[in-house]
């Protein structure tokens, strides 16, 4: 255990040495160059295609029916006449001369009959 733990701080020694080298200094850098040619004008790009045409509305729905009339009240039926009274009976005619009235005990009908005269 002792060895391992003494490897180990010999390695840490070692990585954290190597991480801290400085790298050889950079070059100085030379005048600088004449400069280039420009390059040619690119072509004009294709126009591009028409649009595809949108598509139709739905159809809009259709209206409800309208609600129905009311009927009209039926008027009252007017209020029945009056039986006229009847008239009084008058007294029967008389019997032509040489009758006399005679009531029918079967019919209750009167009539004139011939007086018998003797």
């Amino acid at each position: 255990m002792k060895t391992s733990l003494v490897a180990s701080t010999l390695l840490l020694v070692l990585l954290i040495a190597g991480c801290n080298v400085n790298p050889a200094p950079a070059a100085t850098p030379g005048p600088a160059g004449p400069p280039g040619q420009s390059g040619q004008t690119g072509a004009t790009g294709q126009t591009g295609q028409q649009g595809d045409q949108g598509q139709s509305g739905q159809q809009g729905a259709t209206g409800q029916s309208g609600d129905q009339g009311q009927t009209g009240a039926t008027g009252q039926s007017g209020d029945q006449g009056q039986t006229g009274r009847q008239g009084r009976q008058g007294d029967d005619a008389p019997c032509p001369a040489g009758e006399h009235r005679h009531t029918n005990p079967d019919t209750g009908h009167v009539s004139c009959v011939r007086n018998n005269d003797r």
